[in-house]
């Protein structure tokens, strides 16, 4: 008896978690407007309704290829994101915002240099700019060790995490030992064999921590310098405060996991969370979020 053929898989799921926000749309038609997008997988993590406002009518303009994961409620980010990526079917996933916008070549040029690596074992992040054209703070980063953490805290003046103020590298694809959880591409089977974001982030440093265990795998970062997507930084309906509380917890839990097992000592990871948690708090409460300023959907890290 013939063995049956295999079922082609579709080149890229994308996987989008939604809990607040004005841009949700705005993204949802640019990646349906890709061929290469075969599937959309939105993660509602929302109490009500299923379908966020404003975004139903997409599923009849391209049935099938718009599905929805609703009614697990606020998982956070991470686990929004796992969620939606053990639905997926491509070999391929996108992790994308809800305000992270992808021009129209962005995932064309992003796909020939993945078809271009050796290996299925990479991560790769375009240059994130902000809504004026200027390169945004998180889209390339260091490792994020307490050291950096301290001196972005102390104004960059000892060391940085952000790499947004270096020159733009001139190669195509150059690697990166972390970059920015709003928008990544990856082998799915990648994704699964690390498994995925640690749930235990509920939002912030997440990304940071997936991009370690890419390294401890043997896998690389890739930063695409020459390949942009706009980040608008839309605002999901919390308090400033919320958000910070999660920084800080996310934080935390982040020195502890990846730099206790390395020999630093704890005392000196107290000091570091305690320095750069009080900047967050001043930051936010000088941002007055009792006026009912809104945490931002998308920033990942300070």
């Amino acid at each position: 008896m013939p063995e049956p053929e295999p079922v082609p898989q579709p080149a890229v799921s994308a996987v989008v978690v939604f809990y607040g926000g004005d841009s949700l749309r705005s993204v949802l038609e640019a990646l349906l407007a890709r061929p290469e997008v075969a599937e959309i997988i939105l993660v509602n993590n929302r109490a009500d309704p299923p379908w966020p406002p404003g975004t139903e009518d997409l599923t009849a303009a391209a049935p099938g290829r718009l599905r929805l994961i609703h009614g697990q409620g606020n998982v956070g980010f991470g686990a929004g994101c796992n969620l939606g990526v053990a639905e997926a079917r491509g070999r391929l996933v996108l992790l994308l915002n809800p305000d992270c916008l992808p021009e129209a070549e962005t995932l064309p040029r992003l796909l020939v240099l993945a078809a271009g690596q050796p290996d299925d074992a990479w991560v790769i992040g375009p240059r994130l700019l902000n809504p004026d054209g200027s390169e945004q703070s998180g889209g390339r980063r260091y490792a994020g060790t307490p050291g950096q953490w301290l001196g972005e805290a102390l104004g960059g003046r000892i060391a940085r995490v952000n790499r947004h103020r270096e020159p733009l590298p001139t190669a195509d694809l150059v690697e990166m030992p972390a970059v920015s959880g709003a928008f990544m591409l990856l082998p799915a089977a990648f994704y699964r064999r690390l498994g995925g974001f640690d749930e235990a982030y509920f939002l912030h440093f997440e990304d940071l921590a997936l991009c370690r265990a890419v390294w401890r795998a043997g896998g690389r970062v890739l930063f695409a310098p020459h390949v942009t997507a706009t980040h608008l930084k839309s605002r999901s309906p919390v308090s400033g405060l919320f958000v910070t509380r999660h920084k800080v917890r996310s934080f935390r839990r982040y020195l502890f996991t990846e730099f206790a097992p390395e020999g630093v000592p704890r005392w000196r990871l107290w000091a570091v969370w305690a320095v750069l948690s009080a900047a967050l708090l001043a930051r936010t409460v000088l941002a007055g979020p009792w006026r009912g300023d809104r945490g931002r959907t998308g920033d990942h890290t300070p």
